[in-house]
């Protein structure tokens, strides 16, 4: 996993989340997939989704995003969401 801003065309790696930026995205290898999702602005969580995926990092009561253990959601074609409980690792 991988994630970038997208700066003036630059990519450069996020090494911290506090330092994302509109027009971030992460690149996820999980399952066989390769999936490259948007940073998608949200109130009470940290999103990136394409509208059929959406990675999310949920928000402790202090507003700080809780880096480990997100969530992948897969968006069925029957419209059932299905969820996917992640841990994170360094690459």
């Amino acid at each position: 996993m991988i994630i970038r801003n997208n700066i003036n065309g630059d990519f450069s790696i996020v090494k911290n989340i506090s330092e994302i930026e509109p027009g971030a995205f992460i690149n996820i290898d999980w399952n066989g997939k390769k999936l490259m999702l948007p940073y998608s602005l949200r109130k009470d969580y940290l999103s990136f989704t394409d509208k059929k995926w959406d990675w999310r990092y949920q928000m402790n009561k202090e507003g700080l995003v809780k880096e480990k253990n997100p969530t992948l959601y897969e968006l069925q074609p029957s419209g059932i969401i299905e969820e996917h409980r992640c841990q994170t690792r360094e690459t």
